[in-house]
């Protein structure tokens, strides 16, 4: 990534100012339908970074250790946490809060290490279908138009999302066969006791709760945010609201998501997708994991969008940017953040090995998801 602050935010607004140059109507529509998703990253971050400095997610590892010492256990709770925090907070937030937890968890049960980090990047995309605010391509979607209200992504969304997870939970358990003799290190009376982080915890409880409701997910997000910085107390506070905010990663989305509206605004370009229009939603779902990994998942959402003309293509769709992106490191920016995690904690990501794993998973995932949402239609 480019390490100077300032490049994402001014790569945002050369774009944005790229696409106003070439069709302002464009422009204002992606900016009213960015602005509500950034926000809501904005602020779920600010909710998920004060839980964080409350050792929040390392209470409930540490509370998953002592309500079991198998191993079995242990891998299928953690799997499970995985699983409620990408449906409930984003993929992102799974794989910059539990990357480093699925660490710890790997040298205090003696599980594979790879397997274990392997297990988070697959849930983190796998996993983020079911609900509008697990994914921002699913908020992308309900702010286009294509869902008459979040009920009404939830019940198209739900059994696809349930066999992509299946597919991610039994990848996960052949990774641990296939890594069984490369079990995490030992650790050595380094386990932290964490105090309760009751009105953390019950900030977030609400908040999940709230997330199921009708209410606009910006909305509940806001509070949220508003809700945990009181419940944390001055200690989490130290450093006011900006530091928890990933301005790049936003900046980021704003770029890409400007970028590609440009590219589709091009006579060539658009035509490629018109000939799209109408296509079998299986064509739409394999164009949108073959479009993720080539550029990024947002930008393929936005390129391909316009050849979605209903709820069910664009699910169709959905299937493909978000179970797809399992190949290329750039495809998903959970997946770079993911990565980013691993080099903090001292563990090397072997590329070749998560892009042969993701070339098993992601057409196993994608199809199958597919096929779900075609049966149950």
């Amino acid at each position: 990534m480019y390490r100077h602050p300032l490049f994402l935010p001014a790569a945002a607004l050369f774009a944005f100012a790229a696409l106003a140059a070439a069709d302002t109507d464009a422009a204002a529509t992606l900016a009213l339908r960015l602005l509500p998703v950034l926000a809501f990253a904005a602020s779920m971050s600010v909710v998920v970074n004060l839980a964080a400095r409350v050792h929040l997610f390392e209470w409930l590892v540490a509370r998953l250790e002592r309500a079991t010492s198998s191993r079995e256990a242990a891998f299928a709770g953690f799997l499970a946490l995985a699983a409620a925090c990408t449906a409930f907070f984003s993929l992102d937030t799974t794989a910059i809060m539990l990357t480093p937890l699925a660490i710890q968890l790997a040298a205090r049960f003696r599980l594979p290490q790879p397997a274990v980090a392997l297990a988070v990047v697959w849930i983190a995309n796998l996993a983020s279908m079911p609900l509008p605010v697990s994914n921002l391509t699913n908020l992308l979607a309900l702010s286009g138009g294509a869902f008459d209200s979040q009920q009404h992504f939830r019940h198209a969304a739900r059994f696809p999302a349930a066999a992509a997870f299946a597919v991610a939970a039994a990848a996960c358990y052949l990774a641990r066969f296939a890594y069984r003799g490369a079990a995490g290190c030992a650790e050595h009376d380094n386990q932290h006791h964490y105090p309760r982080p009751g009105a953390a915890l019950l900030v977030l409880c609400a908040t999940m709760l709230a997330l199921l409701s009708p209410v606009p997910y910006w909305a509940t997000s806001t509070v949220a945010a508003a809700a945990m910085w009181v419940a944390v107390g001055t200690d989490g506070r130290r450093g006011g609201v900006a530091p928890l905010i990933p301005w790049p990663a936003l900046a980021l989305a704003a770029a890409l998501s400007a970028a590609a509206t440009l590219c589709i605004t091009a006579s060539s370009v658009a035509g490629a997708v018109r000939h799209l229009q109408g296509a079998h939603p299986g064509l739409l779902a394999a164009a949108g994991a073959a479009a993720a990994n080539a550029i990024n998942n947002i930008p393929a959402y936005f390129a391909l969008e316009p050849a979605a003309g209903d709820s069910l293509s664009t699910m169709a769709l959905l299937i493909g940017v978000n179970a797809g992106p399992l190949v290329s490191p750039w495809a998903s920016l959970a997946t770079l953040l993911w990565a980013d995690q691993l080099k903090r904690s001292g563990v090397s990501v072997q590329w070749t090995h998560f892009a042969l794993w993701g070339l098993a998973v992601a057409p196993l995932a994608v199809g199958s998801a597919t096929a779900t949402l075609l049966a149950t239609a």
